[in-house]
């Protein structure tokens, strides 16, 4: 646009002449382009839609991520479904557990195992070891009692804290399902299969040894106590997976 201040005032011009011979003189600048105006809009329109596809990839980059991440941390060992969990508040490293869970039916402070349609929450447990690489042989059969007698052979196995949490997590799956747990050092394996006798015991391998009916030697060594307790609690979790299904099915 021209600049009034640089017209110059010719002898005897008014100032409405100035400003006449000032318009004229804009009036005479070429108007914008069409055609460049059209390739204007045309680069903000690519510049736009290459923001907009950056985006979209963004986007499905973060959901792939956080779909394959889940898919890594869930996985199924037999008839029983895991989630790897990491606790971290401690780290590093993190604590890492595998979260499996029972059906629950809650009722004040009562917590018993209940039929999936009728639960009222999930009771969560934490194992310390991944059962998919738990090298530990369990002989025999598992079989499900209303009582249950647990005995430690040469106490204690302490290990760090191990022997605690070993024994204390294998109590609460069995109360849980139900099963009173006592400690009784004269009692014996029940012939008649009446109640579930298990001691732990040291051994040269760990591994679950069925010797009676209802009855489990579990065998330590060193101090892998939470592999020998896991390795009966896995066990026991597949064969109540394995009733509620077949419950389920008769349905």
């Amino acid at each position: 646009m021209a600049d009034r201040k640089n017209i110059k005032k010719e002898k005897g011009q008014t100032k409405k002449e100035i400003i006449k011979e000032y318009d004229l003189k804009d009036r005479e600048k070429p108007a914008p382009s069409r055609i460049g105006r059209e390739e204007q809009t045309k680069t903000y329109n690519k510049i736009l839609r290459n923001m907009f596809i950056i985006i979209g990839i963004v986007v499905l980059g973060v959901v792939i991520f956080v779909a394959v991440s889940n898919s890594l941390s869930r996985f199924e060992y037999g008839n029983i479904k895991f989630e790897i969990t990491r606790f971290c508040d401690a780290g590093p490293p993190c604590l890492v557990m595998y979260r499996t869970s029972l059906p629950v039916e809650v009722s004040g402070k009562n917590i018993t195992l209940s039929f999936p349609e009728n639960k009222t929450n999930d009771y969560n447990f934490y194992l310390r070891s991944d059962p998919r690489k738990l090298d530990v042989d369990f002989n025999g059969d598992l079989v499900w009692r209303k009582n249950m007698v647990l005995n430690i052979i040469q106490e204690p196995f302490i290990c760090d804290g191990k022997g605690t949490i070993a024994v204390a997590n294998l109590i609460q799956l069995y109360d849980v399902l139900g099963t009173r747990v006592i400690k009784d050092e004269n009692a014996s394996c029940d012939l008649l299969g009446r109640y579930l006798f298990v001691q732990i015991r040291p051994g040269n391998k760990t591994s679950v040894e069925q010797v009676g009916p209802g009855c489990y030697d579990i065998y330590v060594k060193d101090c892998e106590i939470l592999e020998g307790t896991e390795k009966f609690m896995i066990e026991t979790f597949a064969n109540v997976n394995g009733i509620l299904s077949d419950s389920a099915a008769k349905k």
